[in-house]
């Protein structure tokens, strides 16, 4: 369903100053272009309402960042577009934060069904809806049996009581029928989703009243959505776009003849934005982590290979930027530092470095970013607290980069032990960027 009215709520935008680096090194000078890496991210959400007027579920809605209109052209826009609502919602924003909770409608295009396209997101809190202008033949309804199969709930938009979307109506497991578009025929064309599917649950688009809300639960819809009871919400948030070039070699990567776990990590820990991904998917309920990610490594293994190349397949279509290499090499060269000085908890220092370096480029407050990453209590304690040997680690790398020996030895760490780090980190950092622009 495409909506044009809404109103707007702004997540936390960057801070306008560059990242800091070592004192008068000069290494990290004010990138010319710090848009390079940082993005807005728009999602757009609805309310879905039952017959109580209580909210129940939401419904995702494309954004494009700068348009007016919600209105898409067909096909590749369409893919794109919704890309970027799975990619903007499971990975920038996180679900609990979009929708507690809640289920979430998504509208998917033909190519989601019919397996070209990968959904990434676990079938537990998402519902797929089917929308009017796809084909309802052979492919796509294999499609719909394949995705029930996997334990997803099916939803065909816009029902107005076509004879071809019948086979699809029959498999559904809700029945979304325009309002106004059905007219005088609104009671008909419920009769005939009732006919079909008489379990399918029947939520009625376009209430713009109290009228049409009663006229509608007097016919026996179940839920209800429209401007009438909730007007289009946009959310809005900064975002860390992921490298083409890192994503491309990652897929080649995943799809190739068995590349070895660490070259996997490598690859994801190579591009601070895809790790942030990574740590906010992993997190989700969806993977029933109760105890908190400690490590980026961590996180992929959960993942898996098959999601994560879905993850990034999704990325490349919804749209992934260059990188900004200052910004990128100051939040590699940090995560490794921390690693290096905490060698017996490298993994989880190098996480911690990392979150913090995206925290410097994003403008964020670590303990504003650490609440939507579903980190372990270790690492949050590390990041935000400084305590343990990865949060002393992130305090002394945070003091070499402000030139303040002092507060390096009062973290435990002497002097030319965090120089020699940070210098072969920086030495490491330089390479892996190197290899990201020459390696397409």
């Amino acid at each position: 369903m495409t909506t044009n009215g809404e109103a707007d709520v702004h997540w936390p935008s960057p801070a306008p100053s560059s990242p800091p680096g070592p004192s008068g090194s000069g290494v990290f000078a004010a990138s010319e272009d710090p848009a390079g890496s940082i993005a807005p991210v728009r999602v757009g959400r609805q309310g879905i309402y039952d017959a109580d007027r209580q909210l129940v579920a939401y419904e995702l809605l494309f954004r494009n960042h700068g348009r007016a209109s919600a209105e898409l052209a067909e096909g590749s826009e369409q893919d794109h577009a919704t890309s970027q609502v799975i990619s903007a919602t499971f990975g920038d924003f996180g679900v609990e934060q979009i929708a507690g909770d809640r289920l979430l409608f998504i509208n998917l295009t033909r190519g989601f069904f019919t397996g070209e396209l990968p959904i990434p997101c676990s079938p537990s809190q998402v519902v797929l809806e089917l929308l009017e202008n796809v084909d309802v033949d052979e492919a796509v309804m294999a499609g719909l049996h394949r995705l029930r199969a996997q334990g997803y709930r099916i939803a065909v938009d816009d029902f107005i009581g076509e004879e071809h979307r019948l086979p699809a109506v029959a498999l559904a497991d809700y029945v979304k029928i325009d309002v106004e578009a059905a007219g005088d025929d609104f009671e008909a064309v419920l009769a005939l989703a009732r006919a079909h599917n008489p379990t399918a649950t029947i939520v009625v688009e376009r209430i713009e009243d109290d009228a049409l809300f009663a006229r509608c639960l007097a016919a026996g819809a179940q839920l209800f959505q429209g401007y009438g009871l909730q007007r289009p919400v946009t959310l809005e948030a900064v975002s860390l776009t992921p490298s083409q070039l890192v994503c491309l070699r990652l897929v080649r990567a995943l799809t190739g003849a068995d590349a070895p776990l660490r070259e996997i990590e490598d690859l994801v820990a190579s591009d601070p934005a895809l790790s942030l991904r990574v740590l906010k998917t992993v997190s989700s309920a969806a993977f029933g982590t109760k105890t908190g990610i400690t490590s980026l490594r961590q996180a992929i293994v959960l993942l898996g290979r098959q999601q994560l190349c879905s993850w990034v397949v999704l990325m490349l279509l919804g749209g992934v930027t260059s990188v900004d290499t200052e910004a990128l090499t100051m939040v590699l060269t940090r995560a490794a530092a921390c690693a290096r000085l905490a060698a017996g908890h490298a993994d989880e220092a190098y996480t911690v470095g990392l979150l913090s370096g995206v925290a410097t480029v994003l403008g964020m407050r670590d303990a504003e970013l650490v609440e939507t990453t579903g980190v372990a209590h270790s690492v949050r304690a590390a990041l935000v607290e400084r305590t343990g040997p990865a949060g002393k680690a992130l305090r002394a790398v945070l003091a070499y980069e402000e030139d303040e020996p002092f507060v390096i030895t009062d973290a435990g760490h002497a002097v030319y032990e965090v120089s020699r780090a940070y210098l072969a980190a920086l030495s490491g950092a330089m390479v892996t960027v190197s290899s990201v622009l020459d390696h397409p």
